[in-house]
């Protein structure tokens, strides 16, 4: 009976290193990029924000996908 559960668990575990592996790679993008951003033109900073959008919005799926994972545990 507890096989399940720790299937489940894993689950989560490998969806947290999922999604926020992929934002943290976004980021580190972004980062790298920063100096490049606030030297140059203005499409340069509009694309920084770009990418620092995108991350974010994959870290808030990620936080989603894992609420609704959790809830759906057996307890």
């Amino acid at each position: 009976m507890s096989k399940p559960r720790s299937l489940a668990k894993t689950a989560v575990a490998a969806n947290v290193m999922v999604w926020f592996g992929a934002a943290a790679f976004i980021f580190a993008l972004a980062g790298e990029q920063t100096w490049s951003a606030f030297h140059g033109q203005w499409h340069n900073i509009l694309g920084w924000a770009l990418i620092c959008g995108v991350g974010a919005a994959i870290s808030i799926v990620g936080i989603i996908e894992i609420r609704r994972l959790r809830a759906r545990l057996p307890r």
